[in-house]
């Protein structure tokens, strides 16, 4: 039942926009510490919204735009490896995943408050668009077999 619901849940989201260059993120975070850094990757994943003054009108357009593309991302991702994961798993990511909108929620308002100076919306939305982009790759990981996370069990198929 549980699974029937974020299952039903996550087929309302749309379809992922900018998937190349999620994919170039996603490729970037998965080199982390072999052939890449961190802030490399950090770089590669706000591009998109370079051009505009941080902070500004456009900026925040961007950035928002930027966070709903990485959310469709994470929804998508996030479906495909709830169908891959033994019923013990989907029950384990349940439970971490109840938890995770106010994780992000409490962290990213902390990280808007501290960059107020520059722009609160700004720097919300970048952390928001860090942790939807760094779930993503986590579901990712599990779905390639590189995750050491105790809810990516998979089914025998």
């Amino acid at each position: 039942m549980k699974k029937s619901i974020i299952i039903l849940a996550l087929f309302a989201a749309p379809a992922i926009a900018s998937e190349t260059h999620q994919d170039a993120v996603l490729g970037c975070l998965a080199e982390v510490g072999a052939s890449t850094e961190w802030n490399t990757c950090l770089n590669l994943m706000f591009e998109p919204c370079v051009g505009d003054e941080v902070g500004s009108e456009g900026h925040v357009a961007c950035l928002i735009q930027q966070k709903e593309n990485w959310r469709k991302a994470k929804i998508e991702t996030e479906l495909e490896v709830l169908n891959r994961l033994t019923d013990a798993g989907v029950a384990e990511l349940g439970n971490v995943m109840l938890g995770w909108p106010k994780f992000v929620d409490d962290k990213c308002t902390a990280v808007g408050e501290a960059r107020a100076n520059i722009s609160r919306n700004a720097a919300k939305l970048g952390c928001e668009i860090s942790e939807h982009v760094l779930i993503t790759n986590e579901f990712r990981a599990c779905l390639q077999g590189n995750s050491g996370e105790d809810y990516c069990t998979f089914k025998d198929e």
